[in-house]
């Protein structure tokens, strides 16, 4: 086979894996959106989880490829949501305990919707596991300290800050000082340490990259 030949059909095929694996991530940033479009106080979540979450990884030194895997898992974190009932997804008061339970759920749901897209395994690990704890308190496996995947403590942090610093129905945000201090007091308990002294680099060096983007950096004090 003349090797012009060879690089062309390499060339055709790279290129249709490429519109694949973009038609595919369509589909699944339409799920998303879908989820956000039904509790409007999530709106732009995602968005915000994944930017944090970079800003952390690159601060970890993740190499490019991970980087990627940590960006999907982080945009699609929540995505098992799209199966929660209305009732439970835009309800304004705490969830009761059964409510909670099937709250729950949405990591195993969102971990088996991404499973079905072959171009984005690398991320289920993160998307199941972005709500365990360092101290083994989390779920759905009750996955502790270095046991948990890095992407996943990754994501539960960012998760979390942006919970701690955006309005819910039943809690407001807390100032950029308290939620800080909320991260620091969790470090080696609800996180990773290694996670949480990243955070704080970033937040001290580049505030902009984690911090709420209307938020004025200096609002904020790292020491």
């Amino acid at each position: 086979m003349p090797a012009l030949f060879r690089r062309s059909s390499s060339d055709e095929l790279r290129a249709a894996t490429r519109e694949l694996e973009r038609s595919l991530l369509d589909t699944i940033e339409t799920l998303n959106a879908a989820v956000e479009a039904r509790d409007p106080y999530t709106a732009g979540h995602s968005q915000r989880v994944r930017r944090v979450a970079l800003a952390v990884g690159r601060a970890l030194v993740l190499p490019a490829d991970r980087l990627g895997t940590l960006g999907t898992a982080a945009l699609f974190h929540d995505i098992g949501k799209i199966g929660m009932p209305d009732s439970i997804l835009t309800k304004t008061a705490q969830l009761t305990r059964e409510e909670s339970a099937l709250m729950r759920e949405h990591v195993t749901r969102g971990a088996e919707i991404v499973s079905r897209f072959p171009p984005f395994q690398g991320s289920i690990p993160a998307i199941r596991h972005h709500h365990e704890r360092w101290d083994g308190l989390g779920y759905p496996d009750g996955l502790a300290a270095d046991a948990i995947p890095l992407e996943a403590a990754i994501i539960g942090l960012a998760d979390a800050w942006d919970a701690m610093t955006t309005d819910r129905p039943y809690s407001a945000a807390l100032s950029l000082n308290e939620a800080m201090m909320q991260i620091r007091a969790g470090r080696g308990k609800q996180f990773s340490p290694a996670v949480v002294d990243a955070f704080w680099e970033v937040a001290k060096r580049r505030p902009a990259d984690v911090l709420p983007p209307e938020a004025p950096s200096a609002s904020v004090a790292v020491v």
